[in-house]
């Protein structure tokens, strides 16, 4: 246990040491583009951001899987032929162009090959013709890791695709600065996309060797009808579908000076690094107008929600309550109450369901699921420790939110709580990636990059009455869903469970001719049976037990 003083202690050194978040500086481009710029004095090394509003939300039917192919294809390397294809082989967008079209060539024969069996089919030769076409276009590109230009330099660039937006983030020495502005620019106007078809094949062996997902059976019984609630898993086709030049089209949009916003963090002035932006991103062309896209809304209160499913090798309860987006005045509010429920080794969830009751071996929640500039949710995952079950443990998680909401939060647990989120705060301004990331976030989820920096004074003039009149409003049964996830059978069961599935194939067998309908009826009372308490479940272990003759006992 982490004392109070502690804390306290830690976040008073912090704010010592640390440089204020009050030093950003905005600028906006000749084309819209925003700067914002932290200066760092003394840093050898600078943290360059660059940050799309839109993300995985804002894909189209038809581009489906477009954010995190962009940054797998587009930021995932940085190679001179990609940027200049003029110093390359003259014919590498041509060779780019037949391999498109050998891929949609091969797309629709084995559609065909699917739907109408054994034919003649010609997805060998197909096949066969893109492997040589491949190697062709691997011959064009260095075969050294450092041919990259920013390993070369000794840098690094990392990009994550989100549901509200695509970042870029780069970190080179002080001296690349102008090599960064030139790249990147150059990066924006060419959209070379030669790895396209690499990085679209990874993302969907991915997608099938991960599987189903609890968080986002989650999102989709929450959510439903919302791009937030979107399974890019369910969309493989479309994913599958989407053709290179589909995905230039679609960046070209979405990739604009009047969606980005440049985050500089590092030991120069504005004075020097304005002029080169200006002449670089600054000269980027802005797409014909657009309309803005329009999302469907969610009401918070669609009602209790229930989904059971057998996923995985361990028995796990993700409960999620539909929560404001994040300019809301009361999302502040349900952080706070986030932070007194689970935040630290002190945290209720911590004190009372893992040590105390030993009900749950981990307990999490987590706030703007899957994201924050629309209505989200937050979300407990919580999973049973050995011998309890799910219902016991979602009756715990619910007497833990009535507390909340009806007894007084003590003063001890509070300032625990606000020490905690100040100390993070203050971590994420002595990292200058942290910073930029969450500077970018606020700009993209609450529309100005200041609600970050607001946050801190804001938290700390929430009352306990104001968090637990929030808490009363959102962390209610109608704004709930629960997904009870159960192992899937025949994985890791234990000595009980396993005792339980022998008794009800035994007794399946005896009154049930279709295998079919025996295993499904196996695999439900499994299921079912997996939602009582270890004393309920011996009990019905015997009472099943007593249908079957001595000799099968």
């Amino acid at each position: 246990m982490r004392p109070l003083v502690l804390i306290l202690a830690t976040a008073l050194a912090l704010c010592g040491q640390a440089p204020r978040p009050t030093e950003v500086q905005e600028r906006r481009l000749a084309n819209g583009a925003r700067l914002l710029l932290v200066e760092r004095r003394g840093l050898a090394a600078f943290n360059a951001t660059l940050v799309f509003q839109g993300g995985r939300a804002e894909e189209p039917a038809s581009a489906t899987g477009a954010t995190d192919l962009l940054a797998r294809a587009l930021f995932g390397a940085t190679w001179p032929e990609d940027l200049e294809p003029a110093k390359g082989s003259p014919d590498l967008e041509a060779l780019l162009k037949q391999e498109e079209g050998l891929l949609e060539a091969l797309r629709l024969e084995r559609v065909h090959l699917k739907r109408e069996g054994e034919v003649p089919t010609q997805v060998p030769s197909l096949e066969a013709g893109l492997a040589a076409l491949q190697s062709r276009l691997k011959a064009q590109f260095s075969a050294s890791p450092l041919a990259d230009l920013y390993l070369a330099r000794g840098g690094r660039q990392r990009a994550e695709a989100t549901t509200d937006a695509l970042l870029a983030q780069t970190e080179l020495p002080l001296e690349s600065f102008e090599f960064w502005c030139a790249t990147e620019a150059q990066r924006l106007r060419t959209l070379q996309l030669s790895r396209f078809s690499q990085a679209r094949t990874a993302l969907v062996a991915e997608l099938r060797s991960q599987g189903p997902q609890g968080l986002s059976l989650l999102c989709g019984a929450a959510l439903p009808g919302h791009p937030y609630g979107r399974d890019l898993l369910d969309d493989l086709p479309s994913l599958e579908a989407l053709r290179r030049s589909d995905l230039r089209t679609y960046a070209h949009r979405v990739l604009s000076p009047n969606r980005m916003t440049v985050i500089l963090i590092g030991s120069f002035s504005m004075d020097r690094v304005l002029p080169l932006l200006e002449q670089q991103l600054g000269s980027l062309p802005l797409p014909p107008d657009e309309e803005a896209a329009i999302l469907p809304e969610i009401t918070a209160g669609l009602g209790d929600r229930r989904v059971q499913a057998a996923l995985g090798t361990a028995p796990r309860l993700l409960t999620g309550w539909r929560m404001p987006p994040r300019q809301h005045p009361d999302h502040l509010a349900l952080r706070l109450a986030a932070q007194v429920l689970a935040g630290g080794q002190s945290c209720r969830f911590q004190t009372d369901l893992v040590r105390q009751k030993a009900l749950v071996q981990e307990a999490e929640l987590s706030l703007d699921v899957p994201g924050g500039r629309f209505p989200g949710l937050l979300v407990a995952n919580l999973r049973p420790s050995p011998g309890h079950s799910l219902a016991e443990v979602e009756g715990a998680l619910q007497s833990e939110i009535l507390r909340l909401q009806q007894d007084p939060i003590p003063q001890e647990a509070w300032l625990r709580a606000l020490a905690l989120l100040e100390t993070d705060h203050l971590l994420v301004e002595d990292d200058p990636a942290a910073l930029a990331r969450s500077l970018a976030m606020a700009w993209v989820q609450g529309g100005d990059w200041r609600l970050w920096e607001l946050d801190l004074d804001r938290l700390r003039a929430l009352t306990p009455e104001a968090v637990q009149a929030a808490a009363r409003t959102w962390l209610q049964p109608s704004h709930r869903t629960s997904v009870l996830l159960e192992p899937t059978p025949g994985t890791n069961q234990d000595p009980v469970e396993a005792e339980l599935a022998r008794v009800l194939k035994a007794l399946a067998t005896a009154h049930i001719a279709d295998p079919a309908q025996r295993e499904h009826l196996v695999s439900e009372g499994i299921r079912q049976l997996r939602m009582l308490s270890a004393e309920e479940r011996l009990h019905t272990l015997n009472l099943l037990k007593a249908q079957l003759g001595p000799e099968k006992r």
